[in-house]
């Protein structure tokens, strides 16, 4: 027993001491450089009548406008039976450090006012059909956070995704075999292994929390976005129909930084 113990917890001195993950993954320990520091730890919370009465989810999220936060749909999706009746923002979280502060938005009618998800996302559609309009935003009410920097990532609708093109992925997984839960950014590429009306896959390490990662490619150095974790090995594609959705919402419900 006491051999068991003692192995027990050489096993977590190495995992906290050296911050030991999955080969894939990098833990980025420095979260106010470009572009981890406009990445956010969301924890939404529900009020649920079923499969149970209430529960909260972590999840990731990223900015894209000073005061919006593209995310997967199903991270914010809010109707009747499971209502969405809070939302704290924390970006850049490193463990307990929140270098820019955090934002909650409480109450169940201001939820409904800050989210905004694609009109065909359903959470009753099959997956397949559920992945291709996987995504909203949470609009800020001003823009909070004044030290941060939010222009990180790029949208663009000319741009085309490709089999072979190398992805980046970076959110807050949770994975109990390694002993964390949403506690810091993990970073890793791979290849796009196939690219569909909507859809792409990859063979990313990816787990419960990364949902509503950016997934991005370098290309004439800018951060270009291609897509969001959804599902598995497989995220919601922004081909040029969904990226000029995203950005009518920011015509919409954008205001300026103060400090852009």
């Amino acid at each position: 027993m006491k051999k068991s113990i003692a192995i027990l917890l050489l096993l977590l001195t190495s995992f906290y001491g050296f911050g030991q993950l999955p080969s894939k993954l990098e833990k980025i320990s420095n979260t106010r450089i470009d572009p981890f520091n406009n990445i956010c730890y969301l924890n939404i919370y529900r009020d649920r009548t079923w499969p149970k009465k209430d529960g909260s989810n972590a999840s990731t999220g990223f900015f894209i406008t000073p005061n919006i936060i593209l995310t997967a749909a199903h991270n914010i999706h809010s109707v009747k039976g499971s209502k969405v009746t809070s939302i704290e923002i924390i970006p850049g979280k490193n463990y307990k450090e929140f270098p820019f502060g955090t934002l909650e938005i409480k109450g169940e009618k201001e939820c409904d006012a800050a989210i905004k998800t694609h009109p065909e996302y359903s959470f009753f559609q099959l997956s397949g059909n559920r992945i291709k309009h996987d995504f909203g935003i949470i609009i800020l009410p001003s823009t909070n956070f004044k030290d941060l920097k939010k222009n990180s990532f790029v949208l663009d609708d000319h741009y085309s995704l490709k089999v072979g093109d190398t992805l980046n992925v970076a959110g807050y997984p949770a994975d109990p075999d390694y002993g964390y839960d949403g506690d810091f950014i993990t970073f890793q590429t791979d290849t796009c292994s196939f690219v569909g009306n909507k859809i792409f896959n990859h063979n990313l390490d990816t787990y419960r929390g990364n949902s509503g990662s950016p997934i991005w490619v370098k290309n004439g150095g800018k951060n270009i976005l291609v897509g969001i974790h959804t599902f598995g090995n497989a995220g919601t594609l922004l081909d040029k129909e969904n990226t000029v959705l995203i950005k009518e919402w920011l015509k919409s419900y954008s205001l300026a930084a103060d400090n852009q």
